[in-house]
């Protein structure tokens, strides 16, 4: 498939939060695995690119914020609400209790062994930026507990310190192979990823 160029569009158009550096990294990695079962903790204006590049497999879209959900209403996506408890400025009282991070997820999501998992949201400001958000502490947790072993997450963001932190704490170090721009983290579980 060629992501390349469905990538190149949407930067054109404005789109996308990401480098294009940070999306053609994350493309090919999901383009090597298509079709399979690939879950984003958060929706944003590149979910149709990764609908297109997984074509044939399942991607579904997790997303607090139900208003930004309902301007995705009339397209064919596969969005679930979700809905987080917890403050980003609290991430130290949270730690990683396995009770305070757990996630009320649906059925359609835990009954699924996912191939790859993109944590990309909630929002969740931290230093060097005010505290904003619930932050990724329950995101992270969940997607090392989703995924299949060998599977592969992908972390935003791992320049701030709680996605730093808790991917490294969830994935371990030693299974983080790839790292785009100090922002885009690329963790297998398990298993090192060959491809």
């Amino acid at each position: 498939m060629n992501y390349t160029g469905l990538i190149e569009e949407m930067k054109k158009s404005g789109k996308g939060l990401m480098s294009k550096g940070q999306y053609m990294a994350m493309g090919a990695v999901l383009d090597n695995l298509s079709p399979c079962n690939f879950l984003v903790f958060g929706l944003g204006e590149d979910a149709f690119v990764w609908e297109e590049i997984n074509k044939g497999g399942r991607t579904v879209f997790l997303e607090d914020d139900k208003e930004w959900i309902g301007k995705f209403t009339n397209k064919d996506l596969e969005i679930y609400p979700v809905e987080y408890n917890t403050r980003s400025e609290d991430y130290m009282k949270i730690g990683f209790d396995a009770e305070k991070l757990n996630m009320e997820l649906p059925k359609e999501i835990t009954d699924v062994e996912w191939d790859i998992i993109f944590v990309d949201g909630p929002l969740g400001h931290n230093p060097p930026r005010a505290f904003k958000g619930p932050g990724r502490m329950k995101s992270i947790s969940a997607a090392h507990s989703l995924l299949r072993d060998g599977g592969i997450c992908v972390v935003d963001d791992m320049g701030r310190i709680i996605e730093s932190v808790y991917a490294h704490h969830f994935f371990g170090s030693e299974n983080l192979y790839g790292l785009v721009e100090e922002k885009v983290g690329f963790f297998t579980k398990g298993e090192r990823y060959n491809g």
